[in-house]
């Protein structure tokens, strides 16, 4: 990517967490899952978005420990105070898209997982570069929550490649972006050897028993350059 795209990505993120601080001020007791998703879909616009990377994914309580990609929000299952709440947004638009996540504690202080989920995210920003494989961030969060006595319930990936507007990916763009990180090569996961380069997402979930939490970020690296997308520093991963 050239530097006017990462530049595009960078303000993509910076919208995104602006839409997922609204619709996260916006959570209120008896909203189901399907009620937050209806609210960052009908507040995309707002922030300059047209489409879609992938659906909101929004989970609550313990289903946030067993997240999967294929489950769409719940239309009955509904938010109560001291619950996690769990919440990915990949708004699009034109050539770019943004990737945001965070979880949080509703009207309650939040667990360890939260903090410790945060740290993990942090950490993996950092260790990132050039001279690390895509598969040593896996490892590297992997052993982040085994160090706090947690697990990574991420079992096949924390994160994928994030992929430009190009070849076969113009079709259906950005459903096809997103449809094409389910290959393995573009994922995050224990047996990529590639070398980092270029734009990718990391969101390790982290579990403590029924307790889990992530948060999303964009990290670009491409030779000594590193960044984290949407943020001014990397202390600011994980933060809302």
């Amino acid at each position: 990517m050239d530097a006017a795209l990462i530049n595009g990505f960078d303000d993509a993120q910076r919208r995104g967490f602006s839409l997922l601080r609204e619709v996260a001020g916006l959570l209120e007791p008896g909203m189901s899952e399907a009620d937050v998703s209806d609210v960052a879909e009908q507040r995309a616009s707002a922030h300059g978005f047209s489409g879609w990377f992938h659906p909101p994914e929004v989970q609550f309580g313990d289903r946030i420990a067993k997240h999967s990609h294929w489950n769409r929000p719940s239309s009955s299952v509904t938010l109560s105070p001291g619950e996690l709440v769990s919440i990915d947004l990949g708004p699009a638009d034109g050539d770019v898209y943004a990737d945001v996540g965070t979880t949080l504690a509703f009207q309650a202080e939040e667990p360890k997982v939260v903090g410790v989920a945060r740290e993990c995210t942090r950490a993996i920003s950092g260790y990132a570069s050039q001279w690390k494989t895509v598969g040593e961030l896996f490892v590297y969060a992997r052993a982040w929550a085994n160090n706090h006595r947690m697990n990574l319930a991420s079992k096949r990936s924390i994160g994928h490649a994030i992929l430009p507007k190009e070849g076969l990916l113009q079709f259906d763009w950005p459903r096809s972006a997103h449809t094409a990180t389910l290959l393995r090569r573009h994922q995050v996961h224990f047996f990529n050897p590639e070398r980092l380069d270029g734009v990718w997402a990391l969101r390790p979930l982290v579990r403590d028993g029924d307790d889990a939490a992530s948060f999303e970020e964009l990290i670009y690296v491409h030779g000594d350059e590193r960044r984290v997308l949407g943020r001014d520093s990397i202390q600011e991963a994980g933060s809302l």
